[in-house]
């Protein structure tokens, strides 16, 4: 049975990574070029929004491209960084999550209708420890292959009408309790501060005002998982639990 075709925007950026650099090392060609058809074999997605994801990263500066006489293009490695190289803190330590990303996105965007990869990535990093640029343009490529982005001729991106809408939609859905405990996770290093949990932070990562985090919070409180103060929050021992389960999820 052939396997099922996977959206190109749940393309794990690891997997894209490894997949590439798998690529590039077991190339048969002597200038060690590959196809967008077999990256798509190896990560299990269409090889048409694969060629838009890599003629992203093309764009981007993470390979390099060129068109053959009858049209087909090749690709190169380009700035990818060997997987040794890559400093994966913070999507290892603290996943980030699709609200999470897009609660980056948008204002950045909003700011000026096109955010480059670094403004982004400020927003996502944390006490924790910050973002891994490569992760993140790696994700954001595949976005673009969904049309959910748009990479400029300036390398800065913007949302298209579909990933407004996607975006809107999410604003308007609860939090799920796993998007919660990732940004928990991401502003609050284990052991590493005794202090209250910074609230208004976490709200921040996931695009809530501290009005629409209230519900959760008071189950979490019933639910023995954190400890009202004067000053705020306070993880308990089991707070602490779903942290680390989190942590070994992402």
């Amino acid at each position: 049975m052939t396997p099922r075709l996977l959206p190109v925007d749940s393309v794990v950026p690891d997997a894209l990574h490894r997949a590439l650099l798998r690529a590039h090392t077991h190339s048969g060609n002597v200038d060690r070029s590959f196809t967008a058809q077999r990256i798509a074999d190896r990560v299990r997605v269409s090889a048409v929004p694969m060629g838009i994801a890599l003629d992203a990263l093309a764009a981007d500066g993470l390979l390099r491209s060129r068109r053959t006489g009858d049209g087909l293009t090749i690709y190169y490695r380009g700035d990818l960084p060997d997987r040794a190289g890559v400093d994966q803190r913070r999507p290892t330590l603290a996943p980030i999550s699709r609200r999470e990303l897009w609660s980056a996105i948008s204002p950045a965007w909003l700011g000026c209708e096109e955010a480059a990869t670094e403004d982004i990535a400020a927003r996502l990093d944390a006490p924790v420890g910050p973002a891994d640029r490569a992760w993140l343009r790696l994700r954001l490529v595949t976005w673009t292959a969904a049309e959910l982005l748009v990479l400029s001729s300036t390398r800065r991106w913007a949302l298209t009408t579909r990933g407004l809408d996607q975006y809107e939609r999410l604003r308007r859905v609860p939090p799920s309790d796993p998007q919660v405990w990732a940004a928990i996770a991401a502003e609050q290093p284990r052991r590493r501060r005794r202090g209250g949990l910074d609230w208004d932070a976490v709200g921040r990562r996931l695009g809530l005002p501290l009005s629409r985090l209230t519900a959760w919070a008071d189950q979490a409180v019933d639910d023995g998982l954190i400890v009202r103060t004067d000053g705020g929050f306070l993880l308990s021992a089991g707070g602490w639990q779903r942290v680390d389960d989190v942590v070994k999820v992402g």
